[in-house]
């Protein structure tokens, strides 16, 4: 599983990223699942798809950020 970079998720739209952290979640509870089984075969894609989730909301705080400040001025 491929790490996404911080300029690939910038250049989604708002909808897109909050499909792509509704479907990564949906994946880590597939994962966390597999783990308690001892059926998970990667144990590094749970950090890896834990970190890409951050990194799409860190991206939609920093627009509601920018946006509430062009908003103030």
């Amino acid at each position: 599983m491929k790490s996404l970079r911080t300029t690939e998720i910038r250049g989604h739209g708002e909808k897109d990223l909050k499909r792509m952290i509704a479907e990564n979640e949906a994946r880590m509870v597939a994962l966390n699942f597999q783990k308690i089984t001892g059926h998970l075969d990667k144990p590094a894609q749970i950090s890896t798809l834990r970190r890409d989730i951050a990194r799409i909301k860190t991206v939609l705080r920093e627009r509601a950020t920018e946006a509430s400040a062009a908003i103030k001025k």
